[in-house]
C-alpha cells in the first residue's frame, strides 16, 4: 500500500500546542542560498560542528536543519531563534535550557528533508529515512513484526513493499 503524501498546512506564526499533542514540521534542506541567513541564527558551537563536515552538502543540510529547529522552537516559546540555549539531557538528547518552558523536541534529517517533532511536557521522537528498495524486508519482518504484518508485507506488490515495510507497525499502540 503506497500512502498518499501528507497534507501540510501553512505554518502558524504562533502555534498553540496543547498537552498530549505532537506537532510535526518539515523543512527543505536544499535551498543553498539560505545558508548565510540560516548561519546567522546558529550558536558558535553549532557553527563549529557544521564546519567539521567534509562535504558542502552535509554542512548545508546541518546548518539549514538546525536553523529551522531554532526557528520552530522560537515560535512556541517566544523570543529570537538565535537566543535559544541548548544542553544535553540524560541520554545525550538535546533539550532547551530555558527553564520556563516544558516544550520538548526532536530533529531528524536526511537527503534534503528535515522533520521536527514538538510536544509539551513529554519526550518525543521523529525519524526520516530514505526508502531503499534493496533492504531484505522479509528477514527483518520475520524477526520483529507481528505475523499478520509479515504476511501483509509478503503479499504487497514488490514496487510498494519498501513503503509498506516502513509503515508497518505505525498504527500499533505503544507497550
Amino acid at each position: 500500500m503506497i500512502l498518499p503524501p501528507p497534507l501540510w498546512s501553512k505554518a502558524p506564526t504562533q502555534p498553540r500546542l496543547l498537552p498530549g499533542e505532537i506537532h510535526l514540521w518539515r523543512a527543505s534542506l536544499t535551498e543553498r542560498e539560505r545558508v548565510q541567513e540560516c548561519s546567522n541564527v546558529l550558536s558558535t558551537d553549532e557553527l563549529i560542528r557544521a564546519g567539521r563536515f567534509a562535504f558542502d552538502e552535509d554542512r548545508t543540510h546541518f546548518i539549514i536543519a538546525h536553523a529551522a529547529l531554532r526557528t520552530v522552537l522560537a515560535r512556541y516559546i517566544g523570543g529570537e531563534a538565535r537566543d535559544l540555549k541548548f544542553s544535553i539531557g540524560e541520554y545525550g538528547k538535546p533539550q532547551l535550557q530555558q527553564t520556563f518552558t516544558d516544550v520538548r523536541f526532536n530533529l531528524s534529517h536526511t537527503d534534503g528533508l528535515a522533520l521536527i517533532a514538538v510536544s509539551r511536557g513529554r519526550e518525543v521522537g521523529v525519524d526520516v529515512e530514505r526508502v531503499d528498495d534493496g533492504i531484505e524486508f522479509e528477514q527483518i519482518a520475520d524477526h520483529y513484526f507481528e505475523p499478520s504484518e509479515t504476511w501483509d508485507l509478503r503479499i504487497t506488490p514488490s514496487e510498494e513493499r519498501a513503503t509498506r515495510f516502513l509503515t508497518c507497525g505505525l498504527a500499533r499502540k505503544p507497550h
